[in-house]
């Protein structure tokens, strides 16, 4: 992701603000650490027992020139992570405007060390310009190699959002950059990720990296989000899943459980079709779904009211390939 949806643009940088407002001071450090090259790397420290070296690992093991002294990574606790990227599907976020700088959840896990390069793909690509074409556009090696020329003509392809989000040239260069790297998780469904020839031109132009990924263990991807569900509203979270053999568990508490009737439901939804539901009824504070072998698949959690009074809740969205 990059930096926000316009239309929540406005709320965003108001979480945001007050976000950091609330983690300055004792809670937040500026920890700085260094490329093979002696570049400096920043990171603004935002969440308790942060391994910040893991994340200079995994920068300082990946193409890069110059421009890595030019981003701050702020790393937050994964709950905040919506207030400072503006949405609730965001895993992370890059923001262009100066300071630049990239929000990345703490922690340490496969998953997350793709997250990390997508984003700093994003900041690369501000850093790099194909001659006679508009902001952003990756670079000219991956331009030209991806055939992004042919695929923008056949209107495949948008600088912007318009053809949704795995359609946009900055996203698609974000996800080849990461890919090169771990060739792993590629959420392009609609294009093949990079193949040998492909990374060798974008190896041979951005430099090939000296050293290989630090270790990271392969773990869960693990959401939580609590807050407040307005009369008659519904909440969701928006997630992929890549490919089969995927667990989704998601947990929800829910407040008012004194309340008579049905006061609300979770359900997980993939490919549009509900795939489970279930209802919280008096006495029911808090209810469970566990659904294996899916994928791929688009999917959201929802949680519905069906009230007219608003009720606090609380979730835990975990998703898993089963058996690594």
């Amino acid at each position: 992701m990059t930096v926000v949806l316009r239309r929540r643009a406005l709320v965003a940088a108001l979480l945001a603000a007050l976000a950091l407002a609330g983690t300055t001071g004792a809670n937040a450090a500026i920890v700085t650490s260094h490329d093979d090259q002696g570049r400096t790397i920043t990171f603004d420290v935002r969440a308790a027992t942060v391994d910040t070296e893991w994340y200079a690992s995994v920068l300082r093991a990946a193409a890069h020139g110059n421009e890595i002294s030019n981003v701050t990574i702020t790393i937050v606790p994964e709950p905040q992570i919506p207030a400072f990227c503006g949405g609730e599907e965001a895993a992370a976020c890059y923001r262009r405007t100066a300071p630049a700088t990239i929000f990345v959840p703490a922690g340490k896990s496969r998953l997350l060390e793709t997250i990390l390069l997508h984003e700093y793909g994003h900041h690369l690509d501000t850093f790099w310009h194909v001659s006679g074409v508009p902001e952003l556009n990756g670079t000219p090696a991956w331009w030209a190699a991806r055939g992004m020329a042919s695929l923008l003509a056949d209107h495949q392809v948008a600088f912007d959002y318009s053809l949704g989000w795995s359609h946009s040239i900055s996203e698609v260069f974000a996800e080849d950059y990461a890919y090169i790297h771990t060739h792993i998780r590629y959420v392009i469904t609609w294009l093949s990720p990079p193949d040998a020839a492909l990374q060798s031109a974008m190896f041979a132009e951005l430099g090939t990296p000296a050293e290989p990924l630090p270790f990271a263990p392969e773990v869960p991807l693990v959401i939580n989000r609590r807050g407040t569900l307005a009369p008659l509203d519904r909440f969701s979270v928006p997630f992929g899943l890549l490919g089969p053999g995927r667990r989704v568990t998601f947990a929800a508490t829910i407040s008012k459980a004194n309340r008579k009737g049905v006061r609300a439901r979770a359900q997980l939804v993939c490919n549009s079709k509900v795939v489970a539901t279930r209802v919280f009824r008096k006495g029911q504070a808090k209810r469970t779904l566990d659904i294996p072998n899916l994928g791929p698949a688009t999917c959201d959690v929802r949680l519905v009211s069906a009230v007219s009074t608003s009720l606090a809740y609380s979730l835990r969205l975990s998703l898993a390939v089963e058996g690594a």
